[in-house]
């Protein structure tokens, strides 16, 4: 299987590095365009009609974000190639779309191309992301939703709609307003990275909760109550730490 794919990055170099990357790791890969901005990006694209695109986001003028907004839908699935950027990578993740941070190792170019020959064939999942990652980036503030994927649905809910996550070894349950509890193969860590910067306070081993959620706190038991008519314990060594969060919500 040969999927054509386009790089674009304003660095030259950058260009050249994953082009040699692509054409050693990943054979399935045909590099058929190159392009250092997004006007240069979009003509591209509308004469080659890609697969897939390697995408830079911080170049001079519009950024890699930018491009993407000049689809109404995207015929293409993206691997944003990129130096760490707060607010991006935040979006990025939260969305579930592909990344790869620079400077990029081989082995992480050789998992995101090995998940790309995965995912092909899935339009509906990838139009959820991407859509996902638009509402995401109209500013700052707006992020707002975050991608979840059980074993068998995607699905897409808002931040403030999570009440809390709770360990179970590699897998996280993800409890909803709803009621409804998602079962998503991913760390508490990896939900604490994510949503940590929108509310959310690691208060135990096992348990992250929204503090936007939290109802009254128990001192005597260090036991939180929630809007869900949940208890969920504190430990001793965090209560410091999520009574000093909860100054700030």
């Amino acid at each position: 299987m040969s999927i054509k794919a386009l790089i674009i990055d304003d660095e030259a170099n950058a260009r050249q590095v994953l082009l040699n990357m692509l054409q050693y790791y990943c054979k399935d890969i045909a590099v058929v365009g190159q392009a250092e901005n997004v006007l240069s990006a979009y003509e591209l694209i509308m004469q080659h009609n890609p697969d897939v695109i390697f995408l830079d986001i911080k170049m001079p003028g519009e950024n890699g974000f930018e491009l993407i907004k000049k689809f109404k839908r995207i015929p293409f699935k993206i691997i944003f190639v990129t130096a760490f950027d707060h607010f991006a990578f935040r979006a990025i993740k939260l969305s579930a779309v592909d990344y790869l941070l620079k400077p990029v190792s081989p082995r992480e170019l050789i998992r995101s191309v090995a998940k790309l020959e995965q995912q092909m064939d899935v339009e509906d999942q990838y139009e959820k992301q991407l859509e996902t990652l638009k509402d995401n980036l109209e500013t700052e503030k707006s992020i707002k939703k975050i991608i979840l994927n059980t074993s068998t649905t995607m699905h897409v809910i808002k931040i403030d709609e999570v009440i809390r996550c709770e360990a179970d070894e590699n897998y996280t349950h993800v409890v909803r307003e709803d009621g409804k509890t998602l079962l998503v193969a991913k760390t508490l860590k990896d939900f604490e990275d994510m949503l940590g910067p929108y509310g959310f306070c690691r208060i135990h081993q096992s348990h992250l909760i929204n503090l936007n959620h939290v109802v009254t706190f128990e001192k005597s038991g260090s036991m939180v109550f929630l809007t869900s008519k949940e208890r969920v314990p504190v430990s001793s060594r965090r209560k410091e730490f999520f009574l000093a969060a909860l100054q700030h919500i």
